[in-house]
């Protein structure tokens, strides 16, 4: 018996799929296929361009001036601003020179002019504790004193004596006007104090005002721009102290917080929320949704 070696009709007619695929079909194949590449593309760059989790900016040009065009970032003071001085890459310091603030420098200066004392006060102090210490209270104590004075003086030696008394008496509480305004001069405070200040600062500009006059310290946008700047505080000194793990987890927390106190503030007025995010240097993008802070940098061995 011979094996035929014609072939089967199933075989001479079995073709492969994309053979069997319409020109319809093939081209909306195609189709899908290009578009998934493009938003995967898409995608990757969204990710790629995503503001930093922790400054809750891009760090490009564009995201930096974002902070900087800020009102927060206009209103703290940093301590080489207050200082003055800034260490070089050996350790040495050298003089830097103030940035400019126009206004601020305006008022600074009518206030030392009229009042006294030194360009700015330590300790939370203000204009109206300016007027205090260096006007009412010298006021108060010359002429106290010179009502002593004025019986003894004349009792005793004559009108030129009390007015060299009087003299001297000034003299004395210009000295100790002095040495209060040096005592009192934020270049003198640390960084504690210096966070101090900006806390003032930022409560007295983002609070709104009571029906007592004081600011309200626990509104939402007190909350936000006070956690902005102390988490941006602990950004810049973990730069320096890479193994401080405390602080990491202090920076997480409230990174975190504020992301939660931005969303209660989304969810009362959505329109003022837009509106406020930029007066603190954030992006709505680096506080909403999933928020996944970075660990401890890894150091590239050599």
């Amino acid at each position: 018996m011979t094996v035929s070696t014609v072939p089967s009709l199933n075989a001479s007619l079995h073709t492969s799929a994309p053979a069997l695929e319409s020109k319809r079909k093939r081209a909306s194949r195609l189709r899908r296929q290009k578009n998934q590449a493009q938003q995967s593309i898409k995608q990757r760059m969204f990710e790629m361009s995503a503001p930093d989790p922790v400054l809750a900016h891009r760090l490009n040009d564009e995201g930096r001036a974002t902070w900087e065009n800020s009102e927060l970032a206009k209103l703290i003071l940093t301590k080489t601003e207050v200082w003055g001085l800034m260490e070089d890459r050996r350790g040495r310091l050298q003089t830097v020179e103030p940035t400019p603030r126009a206004e601020e420098d305006a008022q600074i200066a009518s206030d030392v002019a009229t009042y006294g004392g030194p360009r700015r006060l330590n300790f939370g102090l203000d204009t109206s504790d300016r007027r205090t210490l260096f006007q009412s209270l010298p006021r108060v104590m010359t002429t106290d004193r010179a009502q002593d004075l004025t019986y003894s003086s004349l009792a005793h030696e004559g009108s030129d004596a009390m007015a060299q008394d009087l003299a001297q008496l000034e003299s004395e509480q210009a000295q100790s006007a002095e040495t209060l305004g040096r005592i009192l001069d934020l270049r003198n405070a640390s960084g504690k104090g210096i966070q101090v200040e900006n806390t003032r600062r930022i409560i007295a500009h983002f609070g709104r005002s009571t029906d007592s006059g004081s600011p309200d310290t626990g509104s939402p946008e007190v909350q936000a721009a006070l956690l902005t700047y102390r988490i941006r505080n602990l950004a810049e000194h973990l730069q320096q102290a890479r193994h401080d793990n405390s602080n990491r987890r202090s920076m997480r927390h409230l990174v975190h917080q504020r992301a939660k106190i931005l969303r209660y503030l989304k969810s009362r007025d959505p329109i003022y929320y837009q509106s406020f995010l930029p007066r603190i240097g954030v992006e709505a993008r680096g506080v909403e949704g999933e928020i996944v802070v970075p660990g401890k940098p890894k150091v590239k061995r050599m």
